[in-house]
């Protein structure tokens, strides 16, 4: 497990205190909100389908343990559930158009197959099918998969094998019968890695050898730390990238300058009003998308509870003074 101290953090200019310091020593935050109960063992992955026409209608995606994909709506009620592969890592690309409608994709790696898997979401019903796409498979075994970018046309998805071996593929429609999957890059790490994470331009992967990555589209290493984690999530954080971690087995999420990767502090997700708080952080992703509302405009935290399955969501606004108080 990652450990960093914290110092007191104080209330704003408004008096916010939604996030403070435990008697143990913990930065303290409450949940937001939760989604509701399914039939699910446990969550592999959770990523986000933001709608930016409509924001209220965004969906968060969650990959369950024993297969397919669950999609639930900002309130937290389950709206849609897909059978199919065990997938780890969820990618998403809610803006991805293909023969110029929109057609947001989703992404997991399939073990079973040694491949990156394709699902379009229909938003009508919502209803998720499975989409046309080339062979998009590493070198040796598949590990994970996480979204890189997405531009006009196109998305970038890092490919992470089981070895050393990191790919970087760009989907996008060319036209052909398949949607066009293209690699663009490959390199190796240190060492193998299971989970990966990007922001602006900036990959994240943990090693389950102990180690956590941050690196370019290069493949050059620009900064590295000892440490195991299961799950991570990233993004800028009031004008500072952030690295949160988990590592399926403690009470506390580890989070992390996003540059330098040395630490701001541990948070303990607490209960808010009447939506319980997060006993043992799992599954993990981060959004800057608008979910609508005064508490969802300024994007989500999602944090997977290992203890029953369900994810939980804390404003990426309560989120970001937390750790900005405490360093």
């Amino acid at each position: 497990m990652l450990l960093a101290a914290c110092d007191p953090a104080q209330p704003d200019a408004t008096g916010d205190t939604t996030s403070q310091l435990a008697d143990d020593g913990y930065l303290e935050m409450v949940s937001t909100g939760v989604m509701e109960p399914v039939q699910t063992e446990g969550v592999s992955a959770v990523s986000f389908v933001p709608d930016t026409s409509t924001a209220w209608a965004g969906l968060v995606a969650v990959a369950p343990t024993e297969g397919g994909i669950d999609l639930f709506n900002a309130d937290g009620e389950s709206v849609h559930r897909m059978t199919g592969p065990r997938l780890w890592g969820l990618a998403t690309a809610p803006g991805f158009q293909l023969r110029g409608e929109a057609l947001p994709l989703l992404f997991g790696a399939d073990r079973n197959t040694n491949l990156v898997r394709a699902f379009a979401l229909l938003r009508d019903g919502p209803e998720l099918i499975e989409a046309p796409i080339q062979p998009i498979g590493p070198q040796g075994d598949i590990a994970s998969v996480c979204a890189l970018g997405e531009g006009i046309g196109y998305v970038d998805l890092v490919v992470l094998s089981r070895g050393t071996s990191v790919e970087i593929w760009r989907v996008a429609d060319d036209g052909g019968d398949l949607i066009g999957a293209e690699r663009r890059a490959r390199f190796d790490l240190p060492s193998p890695a299971r989970s990966c994470v990007a922001s602006d331009g900036a990959i994240y992967a943990a090693s389950p050898a102990g180690g956590i990555f941050r690196f370019d589209e290069e493949g050059n290493v620009t900064a590295q730390i000892d440490g195991y984690a299961s799950a991570l999530a990233a993004g800028d954080f009031l004008g500072r990238p952030v690295l949160i971690l988990s590592d399926g087995n403690s009470e506390t999420l580890n989070v992390r300058d996003g540059t330098t990767l040395s630490p701001i502090g541990n948070v303990i997700v607490r209960d808010g009003f009447s939506i319980p708080g997060v006993d043992r952080p799992g599954a993990l992703a981060a959004t800057e998308a608008s979910f609508g509302g005064a508490s969802y405009q300024s994007g989500l935290v999602a944090i997977a509870d290992e203890e029953d399955g369900r994810v939980r969501l804390v404003a990426r606004e309560t989120f970001a003074r937390g750790i900005t108080n405490v360093d």
